[in-house]
C-alpha cells in the first residue's frame, strides 16, 4: 500500500480508495490519544472532498485546474506517506494490552512515549490535511463554475438550434399553405366538366412529363422532408408517397363528391376506383423480386476505374466472398482480367493508406464503409531505370516505398521495391507441377490457387503472367490509384530457405497421396520434375536461372524424402525399389542426365540427353504403362529441343 504515488488524474479515484483503506484500518484502534482521533477524521474528510474533485476534473477541459488538482493531490500523498511513517507504531500499543499484567508497566511507558513524541506528529499532519481539504474545496468550487458555464452554453447553442428550426419548419408550413391555397382556388375556378376530366385523366393516367399536379405534390413532399428529415434517401422518399398516394385519391374523389352535381358524382367515384385499382397494380408490378440494400446495409467500393458500387453485406462477410464478387464485376471488362482472379490489387479505406486485407477484414469491414480499390502492377525492376505505368517516362528513385509524381503526365502513384528471391518461386512451380499432375489441372490453373507469399508485398498467385498483355497494360493506364512493386530477382539463398522450399515440396507431395510408398513419392516427384522441365518456355531470358533453382529444388526435396521417416530413414542409392518397371528406369535415367547437363552445359551431354530413349521400348508394356510411356518419350523430346534453342548446341543429326 505505502509508498503511494500519484502520477495523473486517473490515478486520484485510487489515491481515494487508499485513504478510505486507510480510514478504516486507522477506526479499528481503540482507546487512541484525541490527536490520533483527531487525525483520522481529517483524513476521512480529506478522502471525500479528493473523491468529488476527482469527478470534476475528470470531466473538465481546463488543464491547468487539472494540473493544479494533481499537485495538490501530489502533496497530500507525500503527507500521508510521512504520517504512516509517523504514527504507524500506534498499533503496538494494542498488543500490549493484550498480554500479561508483566508488560503493562513497559506497556506505560511506550504509551506515554508515544503521546510525548508522536502526538504531536498527529496534530501537525491533522492540519496539514485539513489545509489540504480547504484548498481541495476552493478547486470544487472554481470546477464547479466551469463545469456550469459549460452546460449553459450547450444549452443556448441547442436553443439557438430549436430556434432556427422551428424558423425553418414555419417557412415551409407558409409554403405548403400557400401551394395549398393556390391549388384550391385552381380548382374552384373550375368548371365541374373539368374537374372530372382532370380527375380521371391526371396523375395516374397521364404521360409523365404532363403531371403537374403529381409534380406539386412531390414538390410539396420534397419541403416537407429537407424541413423535417433532410437526409431521407430519394428511394424512401418515393416509396412514402406511393403509399400515401391512395389516401391522395380518396381524398381528391371526396373533394369531387362535394362540388359537382348529382350526374356527375358516381362518374368522380369510378374514376376514384379505376385511379386506386391503377396504383395497386403499379405497386404489385413494382415490387422487387429481392430485397434492397444501401449505404446502410452495404459498403460502398470506388473500383479500379473510379466506379462506384454498392457491394451487399452479403458479399463482404469473408474476404474470399469479396474477391468472389469482384471477379464477377470484372470479369466482363478488357484487362481486367489479369488482375483481379490473381489479386493483383488492393483495398484501402477511402482517402487513406489503410490497407484493408484478409488479416483485419472483420474489424474493418461494417455496413456503410466507404473502400478504395489500387492496382498492384508488379514488374522486374530494369537497369535503365524505372519508367511510369501511365507513359512510360522514367523517373528518378532514392528510397525503397515512397510516393511519386510522375513529371511527364503528371500524376501519382506509389512505388516500393522489393528482393524476390528466386529459390521461392521455383518452389511454388514445383508444387504447382505436382497439383496440376495430380489433380489433372492446367499448370496455371494450379498455381493461381497457391497463394505462398515470394516477397515482403507479394504472393505466388500474383505471379501469372498476363493473358492479354496489350490490354493490361492498356487497363492499368486507366486505372485511377496505382502501387507499382518493382522487384529484383536474388539468385542466391540460405540453406534455411531452401530446407523451407524444399519442405513445402514435400508436404505437397505427400498431401496428395493414398499409398506412402517410397516408389510411389519418388516417382511422382521425378515426374512433375521432368513434366515442369518441359513445359519452361524457352525464349524467357531467364530459362537458365529457373532451369537451375528448380533443379535445386526437387534434389533438395529428394533429399527431405529421404531423410523423413516417410522412406523408412535410410539413404538409398537407387530412387526406386527393385525390380525397376520400364518407365521407372527411363524416368530415373532422365533425371539423372538432367542433373549431369545442367550441372556442366556441353554437347555432349545434349547428346547423351537424346541417347536415353534409344535404349527403352513400350512395345510389350500394359495399356497405362505405354501411355506413360508415351508421355516421357514427348516431353523428353520437347526438352531436347528447349536445350539447343537456349544453349545453341547441335545434338545428334537425325
Amino acid at each position: 500500500m505505502f509508498p503511494i504515488t500519484c502520477n495523473a488524474i486517473g490515478d486520484i479515484i485510487a489515491v481515494v480508495q487508499l485513504i478510505r483503506d486507510i480510514v478504516v484500518a486507522l477506526d479499528d484502534a481503540r482507546g487512541a490519544a484525541e490527536e490520533y482521533k483527531q487525525f483520522t477524521r481529517v483524513l476521512s474528510a480529506l478522502g471525500t472532498v479528493m473523491g468529488e474533485v476527482y469527478d470534476l476534473a475528470k470531466a473538465s477541459c481546463n488543464e491547468i485546474l487539472k494540473q493544479a488538482v494533481l499537485e495538490e493531490v501530489q502533496l497530500c500523498c507525500i503527507d500521508i506517506n510521512n504520517a504512516h511513517k509517523s504514527i504507524s507504531g500506534y498499533g503496538k500499543l494494542e498488543k500490549i494490552a493484550a498480554r500479561s499484567t508483566r508488560n503493562t508497566t513497559r506497556g506505560v511507558f511506550l504509551k506515554l512515549q508515544w503521546h510525548l513524541l508522536r502526538a504531536s506528529d498527529a496534530a501537525k499532519y491533522a492540519q496539514r490535511f485539513d489545509d489540504s481539504h480547504q484548498r481541495l474545496n476552493s478547486f470544487i468550487s472554481l470546477l464547479g463554475h466551469q463545469s456550469t458555464s459549460h452546460l449553459l452554453e450547450e444549452q443556448q447553442l441547442q436553443l439557438r438550434a430549436l430556434q432556427v428550426q422551428s424558423r425553418a419548419l414555419r417557412e415551409s408550413t407558409k409554403k405548403i399553405g400557400d401551394v395549398a391555397l393556390s391549388a384550391l382556388g385552381q380548382v374552384s375556378s373550375m368548371s365541374r366538366q373539368q374537374i372530372v376530366e382532370q380527375t380521371i385523366s391526371r396523375p395516374f393516367f397521364a404521360v409523365p412529363h404532363d403531371r403537374r399536379v403529381a409534380s406539386r405534390v412531390r414538390r410539396v413532399a420534397d419541403m416537407i422532408f429537407d424541413s423535417l428529415a433532410p437526409d431521407t434517401p430519394r428511394d424512401r422518399r418515393d416509396r412514402f408517397l406511393s403509399l400515401l398516394a391512395p389516401f391522395f385519391v380518396a381524398g381528391a374523389a371526396f373533394v369531387v363528391h362535394n362540388n359537382v352535381g348529382l350526374q356527375w358524382q358516381a362518374t368522380g367515384l369510378w374514376s376514384a376506383i379505376c385511379a386506386l385499382v391503377a396504383q395497386v397494380l403499379w405497386l404489385q408490378s413494382s415490387t422487387p423480386m429481392h430485397p434492397g440494400f444501401g449505404l446502410e446495409n452495404g459498403v460502398l467500393l470506388i473500383g479500379l476505374l473510379g466506379e462506384e458500387i454498392t457491394v451487399p453485406s452479403h458479399f463482404c462477410s469473408s474476404y474470399e466472398y469479396f474477391h468472389g464478387f469482384l471477379c464477377l464485376f470484372y470479369s466482363k471488362i478488357p484487362g481486367a482480367v489479369d488482375f483481379v482472379p490473381c489479386k493483383r490489387y488492393e483495398l484501402y479505406k477511402a482517402g487513406t493508406s489503410w490497407l484493408v486485407s484478409e488479416d483485419n477484414w472483420t474489424a474493418c469491414m461494417r455496413p456503410g464503409i466507404c473502400i478504395e480499390m489500387g492496382l498492384l502492377h508488379i514488374y522486374y525492376f530494369q537497369s535503365d531505370g524505372p519508367k511510369c505505368p501511365y507513359c512510360d517516362w522514367e523517373y528518378s528513385t532514392r528510397s525503397e516505398s515512397h510516393e511519386v509524381v510522375c513529371t511527364g503526365c503528371a500524376k501519382k502513384f506509389r512505388q516500393t521495391r522489393v528482393n524476390l528471391e528466386l529459390v521461392r518461386l521455383a518452389g511454388v512451380g514445383a508444387i504447382a507441377s505436382i497439383f496440376a499432375r495430380l489433380r489433372g489441372t492446367d499448370w496455371r490453373s494450379a498455381f493461381s490457387q497457391i497463394n505462398l507469399p515470394i516477397s515482403t508485398l507479394t504472393t505466388s498467385a500474383q505471379y501469372l503472367s498476363y493473358v492479354d498483355i496489350d490490354e493490361a497494360l492498356s487497363f492499368t493506364r486507366r486505372c485511377r490509384r496505382l502501387h507499382v512493386v518493382s522487384q529484383q530477382t536474388i539468385y542466391d539463398y540460405a540453406p534455411e530457405q531452401m530446407q523451407l522450399v524444399s519442405q513445402q515440396v514435400v508436404d505437397a507431395l505427400i498431401a496428395n497421396q493414398d499409398i506412402f510408398s517410397r516408389s510411389t513419392l519418388v516417382y511422382e516427384l521425378f515426374r512433375a520434375r521432368i513434366w515442369s522441365t518441359s513445359d519452361w518456355n524457352a525464349e524467357d531470358t531467364m530459362y537458365e536461372k529457373h532451369l537451375r533453382a528448380e533443379t535445386s529444388v526437387y534434389n533438395a526435396a529428394l533429399e527431405e524424402l529421404e531423410r523423413g521417416t516417410i522412406l523408412g530413414g535410410t539413404h538409398k542409392s537407387a530412387p526406386f525399389d527393385q525390380p525397376m518397371t520400364v518407365v521407372q528406369q527411363l524416368l530415373a535415367q532422365m533425371v539423372s542426365t538432367l542433373d549431369a547437363f545442367i550441372e556442366q552445359p556441353s554437347e555432349e551431354g545434349v547428346c547423351q540427353w537424346e541417347d536415353i530413349v534409344k535404349g527403352h521400348s513400350g512395345e510389350y508394356l500394359s495399356l497405362d504403362e505405354r501411355n506413360a510411356f508415351q508421355e516421357l518419350v514427348t516431353e523428353h523430346g520437347t526438352i531436347s529441343q528447349d536445350f539447343k534453342t537456349v544453349f545453341g548446341f547441335a545434338g545428334r543429326s537425325p
